[in-house]
C-alpha cells in the first residue's frame, strides 16, 4: 500500500509540473514584457513578435529534440521547458485581440479560443490514428510514429511564429473605428482604448 500510495504522488508530481511551468512563463513573460513596452525598450508590436518566438519557436525546437529522444527523462525535461516558453503566449497573441481592436476584441478572442479548441480536439485524435495501430511492444516503430507526431507539431509550431512575425500586429485597426463616430463621443472613444490599456496590463504588455 506504502508503495503504490508513493506511485501514485511521484505520478501525480510529473504530471503537475507543466502546469508550474506554463505558470512560471506567465508570470515571467508577463513581466519581461511589461518591462520593455514601459521603458521603451521595444514597441508594442516588437514586444509581441519576441513573444511569439518564446511561446512558439522555442518549443518547436524542444519538440523536435523531442522526437529523437529515446528515453523518458530527456523527454519530460524538454517537455517542461517547453511549457515554460509556451507561457509566454500570454503577452503575445492571448491580449494581441485587445491591441488590434478595444471595441470588438471579445468576439476575435471567441473566434480564435474556438478555433484553438478545435484544434485541441483534432490534435488528440491525429495522433492516436498514428499510433493506435501499433503493437505497444514494437518498441521501434512506436517511436517513429511519436516521432512524426513530434515533427508535425513542431512545424506547426514554427509556421504559427513565422506567420506571426511577418504579419503580427499591436496596432489599432481602422475598422475598430467603423461607425464609432455616429454611435459614441469623443470622450466614449477615449474611454473604451483607456479600458483596453487597463485590460491589457492585467496580462502583462
Amino acid at each position: 500500500k506504502q508503495w503504490y500510495q508513493r506511485r501514485v504522488a511521484i505520478t501525480a508530481g510529473i504530471a503537475s509540473l507543466p502546469y508550474v511551468m506554463i505558470y512560471l512563463g506567465y508570470t515571467s513573460g508577463g513581466y519581461l514584457s511589461d518591462l520593455l513596452v514601459r521603458n521603451k525598450i521595444l514597441s508594442k508590436t516588437w514586444t509581441r513578435k519576441w513573444c511569439s518566438v518564446a511561446a512558439m519557436f522555442i518549443p518547436a525546437i524542444l519538440l523536435t529534440g523531442m522526437a529523437y529522444c529515446e528515453n523518458n527523462v530527456p523527454i519530460l525535461i524538454l517537455m517542461n521547458i517547453a511549457m515554460y516558453f509556451q507561457g509566454y503566449a500570454n503577452p503575445c497573441y492571448y491580449v494581441n485581440y485587445a491591441d488590434l481592436s478595444p471595441r470588438f476584441s471579445a468576439i476575435l478572442c471567441g473566434i480564435g479560443n474556438g478555433l484553438c479548441a478545435v484544434a485541441g480536439i483534432l490534435g488528440p485524435i491525429a495522433v492516436g490514428l498514428l499510433v493506435n495501430d501499433v503493437d505497444p511492444n514494437d518498441h521501434d516503430k512506436l517511436h517513429e510514429r511519436w516521432k512524426i507526431a513530434f515533427l508535425s507539431a513542431s512545424a506547426v509550431w514554427m509556421f504559427g511564429s513565422v506567420q506571426y512575425c511577418v504579419f503580427g500586429s499591436a496596432e489599432v485597426q481602422p475598422w475598430n473605428s467603423h461607425g464609432l463616430e455616429e454611435e459614441t463621443s469623443v470622450e466614449d472613444e477615449d474611454l473604451l482604448y483607456a479600458y483596453a490599456e487597463e485590460s491589457s496590463r492585467g496580462f502583462g504588455i
